[in-house]
């Protein structure tokens, strides 16, 4: 059972963070229906997290290798007196806008009382007997998406990199602390809306989603109450990272045809539902 629930929990993750479809928003989900009411994790949950951080370089690895080479020519440019901002290559712009985007995500270290900390008193609003703020950020989502889809092949004049940055650095503070939230939808879509092309904004929310996994899958692991096996670890790893290739894949053909309708569809449908089942859920107490 522990290895069946490791690919299916890593498939259903993959699936749920690489479309725009919200993983933490499908997980509250089922935690309240199945009666569940925390936030706490298992190893598995931040395994599988890793595995889809390692399934997007393995996708990207040539974007990788550039923005790794271009890191270590930065200092050395720097340290050398050469190094010219202004005047830098398209890959070197594109992790100067990467780094400045993870800026606001600072904010989430502010006190927040018995909550701990600003992220941990927004993620709150999850696993708490009640589907209404998920709904609501699913629903949002789906808009948000519809809207991207529609707004996809029309010319937008570019908002200053800093701005388009920081932008995007707090859409994915929101995204990822709220219950419903997607991080490469808001990426994605903010990026499109804002002047940058679907490809970038999608390749935009694959490096940003490396390091949010990564960290979040070493933070669960750390915090975890229910341990995993090794065997059972080493086929999440192996499914999430294989699945995360081919659902990268997938949803690229989709915004590549013009279909990223339908992916707005589902969440306008899912948020519309989780949003009366929690209305009700407020009544019924």
């Amino acid at each position: 059972m522990s290895i069946l629930t490791a690919i299916f929990q890593a498939i259903g993750q993959a699936l749920t963070w690489i479309f725009p479809i919200s993983e933490s928003g499908h997980s509250a989900i089922f935690h309240n229906f199945a009666g569940r009411y925390t936030n706490a994790c298992s190893q598995l949950t931040g395994v599988i997290h890793i595995g889809i951080a390692l399934g997007i370089i393995i996708t990207f690895y040539k974007l990788f290798f550039k923005l790794f080479k271009n890191f270590f020519d930065g200092w050395n440019d720097l340290f050398h007196k050469r190094l010219d901002v202004k005047n830098s290559s398209s890959v070197r712009k594109f992790e100067y806008m990467t780094i400045a985007s993870f800026v606001p995500l600072i904010l989430y270290i502010i006190p927040a009382g018995k909550y701990t900390n600003l992220f941990s008193l927004i993620h709150s609003t999850s696993y708490d007997n009640n589907l209404l703020i998920e709904g609501i950020c699913i629903l949002l989502t789906g808009v948000l998406i519809a809207v991207a889809a529609k707004r996809m092949n029309v010319k937008v004049n570019p908002l200053p990199q800093i701005f388009q940055a920081l932008l995007l650095g707090f859409a994915v503070l929101f995204a990822l602390a709220l219950p419903g939230g997607s991080v490469v939808g808001a990426v994605l879509c903010i990026g499109i809306l804002t002047g940058m092309s679907y490809k970038i904004s999608f390749r935009y929310s694959m490096v940003m989603s490396v390091m949010l996994l990564l960290v979040s899958g070493v933070i669960e692991l750390c915090v975890a109450v229910t341990p995993v096996s090794i065997v059972s670890a080493v086929i999440a790893v192996i499914i999430s990272a294989a699945c995360t290739y081919l659902f990268i894949k997938l949803f690229s053909y989709i915004i590549k045809k013009g279909l990223l309708k339908y992916v707005a569809w589902y969440d306008v449908a899912l948020g519309g539902i989780c949003l009366v089942t929690g209305l009700f859920q407020i009544i019924a107490k």
